[in-house]
């Protein structure tokens, strides 16, 4: 897939890789999930712009407040289509409550993640593709296999709604994930799934940066300065509700 690298657009060489490789991963299988369900997530997560029940929950004063079924693409399961619709279209509005409700209608947890991860990692590249002009990429190929769906051994209960890996945990293969950037929740809230956190950091790595204590972009190909790009993540964060 090189519907980034090939673009006519001045896209830097290391992000357009990213974001091919990130698209084709959607397709393979996952640690929980078949490449056919990550791709059925791909379409779900796409349908959910034009969900009427997710445009009514989004203009009510509470999402929770709204009933009705979603106007599904698949034939994924009703909470699967829950958790992927309420992600794209409101997710500043999500709770713990809801978080355990979903997984007690038939959700494990690992499977949330990987869930939330795919839904994540398609999202952005098709809003990448959105923001450049370019056209959404073709749906992922899925592959063949199958999914360990392995409970990760080094897993503990929170900080947040799930469990993830400390990084005084992490397995000697998992320890470089962290580096030096082990304070930052927001960077151990996938890790249940390694592998499923490895490849979304691959692409919000280049998308922002892997560190952001610095206060400069020594080092880094960037093409604007460190102040305008935090500009542009707080104008975005306050359009759509992220509170982080």
């Amino acid at each position: 897939m090189n519907h980034f690298t090939a673009a006519a657009l001045p896209i830097r060489a290391d992000l357009a890789a990213a974001l091919d490789r990130g698209w084709v991963q959607l397709g393979e299988t996952g640690a929980w999930l078949t490449g056919k369900e990550r791709v059925a997530v791909v379409r779900e997560a796409r349908a959910a712009w034009d969900c009427a029940v997710c445009r009514e929950r989004k203009a009510a004063l509470s999402p929770y407040a709204v009933d009705g079924d979603h106007d599904a693409a698949t034939d994924l399961p009703e909470a699967w289509v829950d958790v992927i619709h309420r992600v794209v279209t409101d997710a500043g509005r999500l709770t713990e409550r809801w978080c355990l409700e979903v997984q007690g209608r038939g959700i494990a947890e690992d499977e949330y993640i990987e869930i939330v991860t795919v839904t994540t990692i398609a999202t952005v590249i098709d809003i990448f593709a959105l923001a450049t002009g370019l056209p959404a990429p073709d749906l992922p190929m899925a592959q063949g296999g199958t999914p360990a769906r392995r409970r990760e051994p080094t897993a503990t209960p929170g900080p947040g709604w799930v469990a993830t890996i400390a990084p005084e945990n992490a397995s000697a293969d998992f320890a470089e994930f962290y580096g030096n950037d082990s304070g930052f929740y927001i960077r151990r809230s996938l890790t249940l799934l390694p592998g499923e956190a490895r490849k979304f950091w691959a692409i919000m790595n280049l998308l922002y940066m892997p560190d952001p204590r610095i206060r400069e972009l020594d080092g880094l190909d960037r093409s604007i300065g460190r102040a305008q790009m935090e500009f542009l993540a707080s104008r975005a964060s306050m359009m759509l509700d992220c509170y982080y």
